[in-house]
């Protein structure tokens, strides 16, 4: 999922560029809280995210050969730091990570294209369960599981939508070969975003930070009514 500078025309870059700055600094004051708040949260998020970006496929022949397949995690860690530290975590581990295994100068559309679909999944997600029964069951399924699939498949459609506009690949092999493969990967990064949603909410509640005790864990239990 790594872009070329060579798709993007200068104004494009500058424009992307400027984007992700913009984003970096409404978010920096609530980031920073939030690191300071939950550090340890914190730590795990950057090991998860290096763990799930370590864990990719990229064909070197056939017609897919180009495209790198990775998951994101995304969805997961702005469930336990909330959407901006999240988006400033990725963004910063992001850099070094192109670096080492891409083109760093198209930096700011990949950070845009590979973090802004899941963390809009993520708010659209908790803002319908807030809406729904305080039920924990409900909060796992919906905000793990369906989030993090929903969030990997509106990925998948932005970066091919992208590579069909800088025309880097057919449009037959885009999306009759290429989109496919992320249903497949939406399986994995619910499972696995869900699971340890599941964990954390049950053993380690502070490593999800957007769970509110008082709304699910609220006893109910009176005489008088």
């Amino acid at each position: 999922m790594i872009f070329q500078a060579e798709w993007f025309s200068h104004t494009t870059l500058a424009a992307a560029w400027c984007c992700t700055i913009l984003l970096l600094g409404v978010f920096a004051r609530r980031a920073f809280a939030a690191f300071c708040r939950y550090r340890s949260a914190g730590l795990l998020a950057a090991l998860i995210f290096a763990s799930a970006w370590s864990l990719s496929a990229a064909p070197d022949q056939g017609q897919l050969a180009g495209i790198n397949y990775h998951l994101l995690a995304v969805n997961l860690v702005a469930l336990m730091i909330g959407i901006p530290a999240a988006f400033w975590l990725a963004a910063c581990l992001l850099l070094p990570y192109l670096w080492l295994n891409g083109d760093w100068q198209a930096y700011p559309v990949n950070a845009l294209a590979l973090l802004l679909p899941p963390l809009l999944v993520n708010f659209t997600a908790r803002t319908l369960v807030k809406r729904l029964p305080a039920n924990i069951f409900i909060f796992i399924f919906a905000n793990g599981f369906l989030a993090s699939a929903a969030s990997m498949l509106l990925t998948g459609a932005v970066l091919v939508c992208i590579w069909h506009g800088v025309g880097a690949f057919s449009d037959g092999l885009l999306w009759n070969t290429a989109f496919p493969v992320f249903f497949l990967i939406a399986w994995a990064e619910a499972f696995l975003s869900g699971l340890s949603t599941a964990v954390f909410v049950a053993l380690r509640p502070h490593w999800i930070n957007t769970f509110e005790d008082n709304r699910y864990l609220r006893s109910k239990r009176s005489i008088w009514q």
